[in-house]
């Protein structure tokens, strides 16, 4: 109950800095906005989450995730297309094009797709199929040479950029 009031008070105390002012009316209004925002996130937390829904809390970290996703897939392009720029200009000459199979368990459906379409957009990789039975996607890069690098770099990846959002 403490805890509550002390909520309330500071919502108002922050409410009333915003306006800049201290009316009657104003505080009135203050308190009144507090007292249901405190009382809709008790209502809120004290919903049990029903089962096979997510409940709010990770919803919330999901879309905070959301730009560590956009971010991290654009610097992946970037990095991508300066590796086709590199392969364009001058091919390494031990490098080796060829498929790598990287994978990716058994996740939803939405986790499958929005990893290949992550991967995807990368200039510098292809993804040729996903088999979810299988819990695998094969990717085309431009250097194959070792397989194993290439399936550590696209799960530091995924885990880095992808999994907050879509696990």
């Amino acid at each position: 109950m403490v805890r509550s009031f002390a909520k309330v008070v500071a919502l108002t105390a922050i409410y009333l800095l915003a306006l800049g002012q201290i009316q009657p009316g104003d505080i009135l209004v203050g308190v009144l906005l507090a007292v249901l925002l405190v009382a809709s996130a008790r209502f809120i937390h004290s919903i049990p989450p029903t089962e096979g829904a997510s409940p709010m809390g990770p919803a919330l970290r999901r879309i905070a995730g959301l730009p560590a996703l956009i971010g991290g897939t654009l610097v992946d392009i970037g990095r991508g297309s300066w590796t086709v720029a590199h392969y364009c200009l001058r091919k390494p000459p031990d490098a080796e094009p060829g498929t790598v199979t990287i994978p990716i368990g058994r996740s939803s459906p939405s986790s499958a797709t929005t990893w290949g379409i992550r991967v995807g957009v990368s200039p510098d990789t292809v993804v040729v199929d996903v088999d979810e039975r299988r819990g695998e996607m094969l990717l085309h890069v431009l250097d194959a040479r070792d397989p194993d690098a290439v399936r550590a770099d696209q799960r530091d990846s995924y885990e880095r950029r992808q999994r907050r959002v879509f696990p």
